[in-house]
């Protein structure tokens, strides 16, 4: 085969360039031809189906079962760009899964794999973990949002970033509210104001995890909880969605509208900055300083031995800030939700919190252990909205899954906790259920390993996993002793993921007083 036979992606998007510009030419004219986005779409539809059939890989294994389409893919591209822009993508993945737990496509040129099983994603993360970085299309999409941070690192950059900041996170698993007392106190003082009004907890707990994540990283909060609809906290969730668009598009990252994005990250550096400048110059370099883990990185070095400049520290922070604020974001408030339309577990689990630490007391560490309950309803909560609840890797070199499928080289490989979690194959025909005696001391032993993975595995699992489990059960042992809370009649909420997951239409809650 020459290699004038092969369509490359850069051809398409010449096509693309080519027919916009005609089109505006037409339109300026006057001379606009409604028929022309067919041929657009044709001219695109033939070197997709080109590149389809040019492309030959002699399998080692299997060969995948391919998505069933009758437009050749152009049907399921449109299904999916339905269910994307309804909020319907979470649940339109997992009904591909009835296909198969094993699956490929081929997405305008691209090799995309999706990988269900359990066996599958354990050979990804862990048993061949470094055939399977987050690769090129994944650091182009969030390089201009989080740069060479961590969550968009390979290879030396990630394993020395790591190593730097797995101690101070061990830590947090160790402290009580104390870190937390503030923000759970203003959060008192919002709740005491809205009483029996709907208020979006997702708002709420959005502005207090921002809050308690920017104090513990860089020993400065934001104070969004101070200020709804923060320039910061707008940016950094527009700059998610517009990476998450970004990622799912691969080369043709180009075609995502971004104009407010250079200006959204300036205004999130306005804020990063200043801070990384004033401990730069030693203004919270304090006998406490090793509970900042920005003061941590300024007297460490690179992984080349040199010492971090500010852009690798804003990077790094950006990073720890999207880990640190989300999953405990995501995790409060689908577990606020999963109490609210489960009034007999709210009461299980707040009786639980008074026998184990009373009805006024702040939990310590040794009270925080002792809550197995509260622990299980966490679980099932991460189980059915694990705040990643999809991940995509590169397939690096030619590889065979457990189950016998071939992965080309250079594939996109997806894997999903939201599906995997749900799978009735695995977790019996009540997957869909809320019911978090799933994970009592019986039940428990049928979860095998890779069913539940919801702060991922192997190498790269959330270092923060710990500093969620803990601060999570802090706030909610507070909240359960001063507020019963319930969601709204009739609000259903739509889980949907940019980089990490969260109700697309909010979520709506009535709190009031605990009078019990």
């Amino acid at each position: 085969m020459s290699s004038a036979q092969v369509v490359t992606p850069s051809m398409v998007t010449n096509v693309f360039q080519m027919l916009r510009h005609r089109q505006k030419a037409l339109v300026k004219s006057g001379k606009a031809n409604p028929a022309f986005a067919m041929l657009a779409l044709t001219a695109v539809l033939y070197f997709w189906i080109d590149r389809m059939r040019t492309k030959k890989v002699r399998p080692r294994g299997k060969a995948i079962p391919h998505l069933k389409t009758r437009l050749y893919m152009a049907d399921v591209a449109f299904a999916y760009i339905k269910a994307r822009t309804q909020g319907d993508e979470l649940k339109w993945v997992q009904s591909l899964s009835k296909q198969g737990f094993t699956l490929t496509t081929e997405f305008i040129g691209h090799a995309l794999i999706l990988a269900f099983e359990p066996s599958s994603v354990q050979h990804m993360l862990v048993k061949n973990f470094e055939n399977y970085p987050k690769g090129p299309a994944f650091h182009k999409a969030f390089f201009p949002f989080m740069g060479t941070g961590i969550f968009n690192a390979d290879g030396a950059a990630w394993k020395n970033q790591r190593a730097l900041a797995r101690p101070h996170f061990q830590v947090a698993e160790y402290k009580g509210a104390a870190h937390i007392e503030t923000q759970i106190n203003q959060i008192f003082g919002i709740l005491d104001k809205t009483l029996g009004q709907v208020i979006d907890a997702q708002d709420l707990w959005s502005r207090y995890t921002i809050d308690t994540a920017t104090g513990f990283l860089f020993g400065d909060c934001v104070n969004a909880l101070d200020v709804p609809q923060q320039a910061f906290v707008s940016a950094f969730n527009y700059t998610q969605k517009v990476c998450g668009w970004k990622v799912r598009l691969c080369d043709y990252q180009r075609f995502v509208p971004a104009f407010g994005f250079p200006q959204k990250v300036k205004d999130m550096d306005a804020v990063l900055m200043p801070i990384v400048d004033a401990t730069d110059a030693g203004e919270d370099l304090s006998a406490e300083s090793h509970e900042n883990l920005l003061a941590h990185f300024l007297n460490s070095v690179d992984e080349s031995g040199k010492p971090f400049d500010r852009i690798y520290l804003r990077d790094m922070l950006m990073n720890f800030l999207l880990a640190g604020r989300d999953t405990s974001t995501n995790l409060l408030t689908f577990m606020c939700y999963n109490l609210g339309t489960h009034q007999e577990v709210m009461e299980r689990v707040r009786q639980e919190v008074f026998e184990v630490v009373g009805r006024d007391r702040k939990p310590d560490h040794d009270d925080i252990k002792k809550l197995k309950f509260m622990k299980q309803v966490i679980n099932e909560t991460l189980r059915l909205y694990p705040a990643v609840p999809f991940n995509v890797k590169t397939c690096l070199e030619d590889d065979v899954l457990p189950n016998g499928y071939f992965i080309p080289k250079g594939s996109q490989v997806v894997h999903s906790s939201y599906v995997t979690h749900r799978m009735k194959e695995y977790w019996g025909e009540d997957a869909e259920e809320f019911d978090p005696d799933r994970w009592g001391p019986e039940r428990v032993k049928i979860v095998r390993p890779f069913m539940f993975f919801p702060f991922h595995a192997g190498p790269r699992i959330c270092l923060g996993q710990n500093f969620a489990y803990n601060q999570v059960m802090n706030t909610m042992t507070r909240m359960l002793q001063h507020y019963t809370w319930k969601v709204v009649d009739g609000f259903v909420p739509k889980p949907e993921s940019d980089i990490t997951m969260y109700s697309r239409n909010g979520m709506q809650i009535v709190f009031d007083k605990y009078r019990g």
